[in-house]
């Protein structure tokens, strides 16, 4: 556990009696007198009035099993986490958040590099491109994943940054885990037993089939863990833990290399060893998140109990993970159509699509760290009414974002043929390098989408989602099809940056015609019950906050 942040100070002395507001995460102190009609205990040597056992409480009381000190409204204050998302400078909050979640998912990319070297080199050119048929039933797995993952993780940080209570964030969260791991069965026992006819639309035939085939079969019998690993890893990043989400993912890298190792170099498993080893890794991160958000976090319940198809939960889940799952679909439907068309010209192309992508995920999975680690910050300050604190978010993220991808893109493009050469022979080097030129350059596009993306989940906008994710595949089919009709390879090649390009154009006019960074104003202040008398003596002593 990383040592807590600095907190604002503490007043001791006198005796404060919090008059808590609805408008806001933080609440007001008002300074009061000692109450003289109440017997007090004896304070004991190492207490202060602060700390000392109120109206005969024991000097020893816990807290009750599974709850830690509460902050106002019942949420959780732990300095490690909603520190960050409420009061940190925002280059260090975003530094903060989303190097970790950046490092887990440039761990995670590298991994499928080095995955890829183990099927390339212990097995056959087949089982590579086995890789690369399979990608399809990977998106639809994480499509699931994140129809109730980022749909519910970005409910629960707005729900934070609101100061709903912890018993209505352990609704959203429960909501999530049961639909997700209910969702994902379904969805595995129905691929299982497709799986064979599923092999064949995407593209793989001749020798490239069977292998294919088998890891299919793995992909949908892993499904559960996969779909139940994410949400949880989305959920514990709601709450600004973005280094146990990184531990997270480094757990199931770890694993997965593991048995890389032992399946596909010691046992000659191939394309089914890599299977079998995702399938493990993502059940071995999944309890790792599961046990951290039991332990950690008051808002997270695993309790059935708390389990509820309330609309006020669905729709605002489905509003953000629906257009997320329309992206992830266009994703499976773009990677059938290039499958389908890159075949033509050979296993090796198809081949070399995947490498290229997979080499191009590092810069991709680092920028989307960045900005997917700053979604919980958005969402918080959203939440809270913070329009400054999201303005400076977004203008740093994407300055961030911009840096970080041509950071990696340059050096690869530099070397791109001696990193090629690592993994395949000269054919695959010499088709791969126009790939990797291409969608490098789509990576850079990319990093500025990725911000304004972040950005309308976070702050729940399912409309301009939706609209973004539409557009890209209005432009990527076409532009896919007819530049290969029109330009053979290389019209296909470079369907990718053209069209990241304009859906970068298409995310800042959206951004603009949705009010920018705006928030909701704040919602009129509401005082608890018994603080009346004390309003304006409230208003005297401290000002109100502005929203």
């Amino acid at each position: 556990m990383s040592k807590p942040l600095d907190s604002p100070p503490r007043e001791y002395g006198t005796i404060h009696q919090p008059v808590f507001r609805a408008d806001h995460a933080s609440y007001r102190v008002i300074h009061r007198a000692p109450d003289t009609t109440q017997t007090k205990e004896p304070m004991t040597s190492h207490q202060t009035e602060n700390t000392a056992p109120k109206n005969g409480a024991p000097n020893n009381a816990a807290p009750a099993a599974g709850h830690g000190p509460q902050g106002p409204h019942g949420v959780s204050e732990d300095p490690q986490n909603i520190y960050l998302l409420k009061d940190a400078p925002i280059l260090k909050a975003l530094l903060s958040l989303g190097v970790p979640m950046a490092l887990g998912l440039a761990i995670t990319s590298i991994y499928n590099v080095v995955n890829s070297y183990f099927v390339g080199h212990y097995g056959s050119v087949e089982e590579l491109a086995a890789t690369g048929y399979g990608e399809p039933v990977f998106g639809l797995i994480m499509a699931i994943a994140g129809l109730f993952g980022l749909g519910a993780s970005t409910l629960a940080s707005r729900k934070l940054g609101e100061g709903q209570p912890a018993h209505e964030i352990h609704r959203v969260t429960s909501f999530a885990l049961y639909s997700a791991l209910g969702v994902g069965t379904i969805a595995a026992i129905i691929g299982f037993i497709l799986a064979d006819p599923i092999t064949g639309i995407m593209g793989a035939s001749g020798g490239s089939y069977e292998p294919t085939r088998i890891y299919v079969h793995l992909m949908f019998l892993g499904a559960p863990l996969a779909i139940g690993m994410f949400t949880l890893e989305q959920l514990v990043r709601s709450e600004g833990y973005a280094k146990q989400s990184m531990y997270g993912i480094i757990v199931g890298t770890v694993v997965t290399c593991i048995f890389d190792v032992l399946f596909i170099a010691i046992m000659g498993m191939g394309i089914a060893g890599s299977g079998w080893a995702m399938l493990l890794a993502n059940g071995a991160s999944m309890l790792y998140y599961l046990l951290f958000l039991m332990r950690q976090s008051e808002n997270f319940s695993a309790n059935i109990r708390d389990f509820s198809l309330d609309p006020a939960i669905i729709k605002p889940v489905v509003a953000v993970g629906a257009a997320e799952l329309i992206q992830s679909l266009n994703l499976i439907f773009a990677a059938l159509l290039l499958n389908n068309l890159a075949a033509s010209y050979g296993d090796d192309t198809v081949a070399a699509f995947g490498l290229a992508m997979r080499l191009n995920m590092v810069p991709e999975m680092l920028c989307m760290g960045l900005c997917m680690g700053g979604i919980p910050l958005y969402a918080y300050a959203y939440g809270a009414r913070n329009g400054a604190r999201v303005k400076q978010a977004l203008r740093t993220a994407t300055i961030l974002s911009v840096i970080t991808s041509a950071a990696i893109i340059i050096p690869v493009l530099i070397f791109r043929r001696e990193l090629l050469a690592v993994v395949g022979d000269e054919r695959l080097v010499s088709t791969g390098e126009e790939v990797l030129v291409a969608l490098m350059l789509a990576a850079v596009f990319n990093a500025v989408s990725i911000v304004f993306e972040s950005w309308f989940q976070a702050a729940g906008k399912g409309g301009p989602v939706m609209l973004m994710t539409l557009g890209i595949a209005l432009l990527f089919f076409p532009a896919m099809y007819f530049g290969n009709m029109w330009f053979g390879f290389k019209g296909l090649t470079w369907a990718f940056p053209f069209t990241q390009g304009l859906a970068c154009a298409l995310g800042l006019v959206l951004f603009l015609a949705t009010g920018g960074s705006k928030v909701p104003p704040a919602e009129p202040k509401v005082e608890a019950e018994g603080s009346e008398g004390f309003d304006a003596q409230a208003t005297a002593a401290q000002p109100e906050q502005k929203a």
